[in-house]
């Protein structure tokens, strides 16, 4: 004798809600993880610190524009008011290795944590297919370290500006460039934290993806230099402008070697997405 067992419309299969799941909800959901972690906050507040403090440190730094021209040849004094943007730019950015790094560590926790944690499972139960979480992750991590960096960006420019104004440097110092520079710096930075999630997901550990994310930002490019420098090998020393935070800073308006503007945001997206694509290829292949 069989027993019958009485249904409800819509709990025929436990995942029969999922069609109601939109990736807008996903996006929600990532949003509420990222903004109640204490990390997150501090982690956004050390990137603006770090950018305006070290903008300011580097602008007072820089001497006079009297003092300037004594020490220069007669020559070479004529150049010194065409050097005046390279002096606001150069301060502008100063901090912008420092910020990546910082950015670099949140991008890394916000996939690693949910694996130390093991909310990773709860993540994947409630969207099984896995790609819309990792999918996600990515866009809230680019749109608030955008707006992180397009804030302390144009804070540095706002700060470094008035101080070499002050010392006499009367050149063009918000140049045409001023306003691509704020918006490739900050889109830089909003890159960089794209590539960490990817290298989170690739490690699947916090020491590991950290490790690796600051190694291809911070390492790769010291090696890069000495092995150039040590070798004199051309090869070594074009292939150091297509690393990563070599080409975010040409983005945010510095020199990268003979590289345009357009080859300086392709470098970085490429970065970006091998690491992304790799890291949710992964995500799907093996266990949460």
């Amino acid at each position: 004798m069989s027993t019958a067992t009485a249904s409800t419309p819509g709990a025929t299969h436990p995942h029969t809600s999922l069609g109601r799941l939109s990736f807008p909800r996903v996006v929600r959901s990532e949003w509420i993880k990222l903004r109640t972690l204490r990390s997150t906050f501090w982690t956004l507040i050390s990137v603006v610190v770090l950018v305006v403090g070290i903008a300011s440190l580097v602008a007072f730094v820089i001497p006079d524009k009297t003092t300037f021209v004594d020490r220069v040849s007669a020559a070479q004094r004529v150049a010194v008011e065409a050097q005046a943007a390279h002096f606001a730019s150069t301060a502008a950015t100063a901090g912008l290795t420092f910020a990546s790094l910082v950015i670099a560590v949140l991008g890394v926790l916000v996939m690693s944590g949910e694996f130390s944690t093991g909310m990773i499972r709860s993540s994947f139960t409630a969207v099984p297919r896995r790609f819309p979480v990792f999918a996600a992750k990515a866009l809230v991590l680019f749109v608030v370290a955008f707006i992180a960096g397009l804030v302390s960006s144009a804070a540095s420019w706002g700060v470094a500006v008035p101080i070499l104004t002050a010392k006499g440097y009367t050149g063009d110092l918000y140049s045409s460039d001023t306003l691509w520079a704020v918006l490739g710096a900050a889109t830089y930075l909003a890159l960089v934290a794209v590539f960490a999630l990817g290298v989170g997901a690739i490690l699947k550990s916090t020491a590991g993806g950290v490790a690796g994310a600051l190694g291809v930002l911070l390492v790769l490019p010291i090696i890069a230099s000495v092995v150039s420098g040590r070798t004199q090998t051309q090869w070594v020393a074009d292939a150091e402008h297509y690393l990563i935070s070599n080409a975010g800073s040409g983005m945010s308006g510095l020199a990268n070697g003979t590289l345009e503007p357009w080859a300086n945001v392709v470098t970085v997206l490429v970065w970006a997405a091998v690491s992304f694509v790799v890291g949710a290829v992964l995500l799907q292949r093996r266990d949460a």
